[in-house]
């Protein structure tokens, strides 16, 4: 028996057979260890399995709709997902994940999340229904103003009353003119631009105030037809 190669050698590459491998394996496991302990901690479903994450809030975001969701290195999540959270006090939520930061130093996966806590409910030109959870866009996040700017025509002297800018996942039975209503407010709106290109899985939407209709006007159709 070789001391070096059946005792030393095994030891020493326990964490990997590179000084990178070792240390991310390293990082990793300190991750998993930290991870049930997290203050942070939540339990989430995705793709039918559950998993524990850390759900971590997003400096500046005073309204707690924007965090960050850290999970093992084996959960790889798309973007444009809709996680079903359950925190820590037992509330349940729903976060789209609209970013994943491929850094591959880090011991552990991150995504951008935001908190779906409104529902959109908008009415096609056939007279269907159609729902969906969205978030209501800060003012305040840079990180997607370049995106609703663009949307927008590239103006920058719209009145802010006028419109709300969503965030939402991605549904193919939008279209521009379609009449629409978010959940506690008492307005009515049409939609008047989306992107569903820069981020897969993922659509930002631009609606603007409208007069409210009546249940048997609710239906959109081209602009030629209806008047906003």
């Amino acid at each position: 028996m070789s001391y070096y190669e059946d005792v030393y050698i095994p030891r020493v590459n326990k964490n990997g057979t590179s000084r990178q491998e070792r240390i991310l394996n390293t990082k990793i496991q300190d991750f998993e260890n930290f991870l049930p302990k997290s203050m942070y901690k939540v339990d989430f479903n995705y793709n039918y399995q559950n998993y524990i994450g850390s759900l971590q809030p997003a400096k500046g975001d005073e309204k707690d709709i924007v965090s960050y969701m850290l999970t093992s290195k084996t959960i790889d999540i798309a973007t444009g997902s809709i996680l079903d959270i359950t925190t820590s006090t037992g509330a349940n939520q729903k976060w789209l994940v609209t970013f994943k930061d491929h850094n591959d130093t880090y011991g552990y996966n991150k995504y951008k999340v935001y908190l779906l806590d409104r529902v959109l409910t908008w009415y096609d030109k056939d007279k269907r229904v159609h729902t969906s959870y969205v978030n209501v866009a800060s003012s305040k996040d840079s990180s997607v103003k370049d995106i609703f700017k663009n949307i927008g025509g590239g103006s920058a002297y719209r009145e802010a009353q006028n419109y709300v800018n969503l965030i939402m996942k991605f549904d193919s039975s939008i279209q521009k003119e379609y009449y629409c209503l978010l959940n506690e407010s008492p307005r009515a709106f049409i939609i008047s631009g989306y992107d569903c290109e820069t981020v897969p899985g993922v659509q930002y939407l631009t609606i603007d105030i409208t007069l409210v209709r009546d249940k048997d006007s609710q239906t959109a159709t081209p602009s030629c037809f209806w008047g906003s």
